[in-house]
């Protein structure tokens, strides 16, 4: 990536749109949970990617070809898809016990685990920066559960079930990350993305209820087309905001995705006070989701050597 931003406008919207997408992703798979599983919520969602994806790389010409499964790469890009389907997967899941702001503040958790295996298995440095970034995602969380530790205790309580899936879904999603940084000497994102695709619509295909669709809403149509097409058009807006502006500045708007959560579910709740799916956060949790994302994009625009070297998809972390 250029060191120089070449549009910083540009940039900026195409990161925020990103972000607004992510954010709004939460409330949208909580809705259509109720008339659709999550395995086949997903597999829909992989599946229309890969329909949209492969056809692009095959316009492009540059389709994955067998040349580029040297050296252990294909054992490499396996694992890389079981980590990102289980995250989609077990995100989706969650929310049958916890609602979207919940599950989007402690998919936050991806950015600690990503430092984390950077530092173990890239042997990169732990900065001063990235430490107090840590510190504030961790002093944000306790803030943002100031009123539900103790409930988060109990084993038995569905609060604690639905943040332990979420937390099994950031190591997915970090698992993923960081081998995507390994298999980018072979494959391009896109072509690493489309395969991930391509093989989790086939490994859930023997687990899913693809009649469940015809059971749906129209609102609840209308979400699962917004669901499929949010990977495509997010990531999409991702790539091309890291075209026009730095990396880190992009990674740190697109820590903002927990409170275009918090602020869509907020807007909900005051067009329909009755509507069961919001945690109805009080100005203590806002705090510490605004501290958790000042954690997050602290660490995000710590100055990176080799931020041209790192496929698009893994300067920011961010899970689905």
């Amino acid at each position: 990536m250029e060191n120089q931003a070449r549009n910083p406008v540009a940039g900026f919207f195409l990161s925020l749109v990103a972000a607004g997408m992510w954010g709004m992703l939460p409330v949208t798979l909580k809705e259509l949970l109720l008339g659709m599983d999550a395995q086949t919520i997903v597999w829909y969602r992989f599946l229309v990617a890969a329909a949209i994806l492969l056809p692009w790389l095959a316009w492009l010409g540059r389709l994955p070809t067998p040349r580029q499964f040297v050296n252990g790469a294909g054992w490499w890009l396996l694992l890389a898809a079981v980590g990102l389907c289980s995250n989609y997967y077990l995100f989706s899941v969650s929310l049958n016990f916890v609602n979207g702001e919940t599950a989007e503040a402690v998919i936050q958790l991806t950015t600690l685990f990503l430092i984390f295996g950077g530092v173990v298995f890239y042997q990169e440095p732990f900065t001063i920066a990235q430490k107090l970034g840590t510190a504030l995602i961790v002093v944000g969380l306790a803030l943002f559960f100031h009123d539900r530790l103790l409930e988060l205790l109990d084993p038995e309580n569905a609060q604690t079930i639905g943040v332990l899936i979420v937390v099994a879904s950031a190591v997915g999603w970090t698992i993923y990350a960081l081998l995507q940084k390994k298999l980018h000497s072979e494959f391009s994102s896109a072509q690493i993305l489309s395969l991930i695709y391509m093989f989790s619509a086939l490994v859930l295909l023997p687990f899913i209820n693809p009649g469940s669709l015809f059971g749906l809403s129209n609102l609840q149509y209308g979400l699962l087309a917004f669901a499929c097409l949010n990977t495509v058009i997010a990531y999409g807006c991702f790539a091309e905001a890291l075209k026009c502006w730095d990396a880190s500045k992009v990674s740190a708007v697109l820590a903002l995705a927990p409170l275009f959560t918090i602020s869509s579910l907020k807007l909900v709740v005051l067009v329909n006070p009755d509507y069961a799916f919001s945690d109805r956060l009080g100005w203590i949790s806002i705090g510490g989701a605004m501290v958790l994302v000042l954690g997050s994009a602290l660490t995000a625009i710590v100055p990176r050597t080799k931020d041209e070297d790192l496929p698009a998809h893994i300067v920011t972390p961010h899970a689905d």
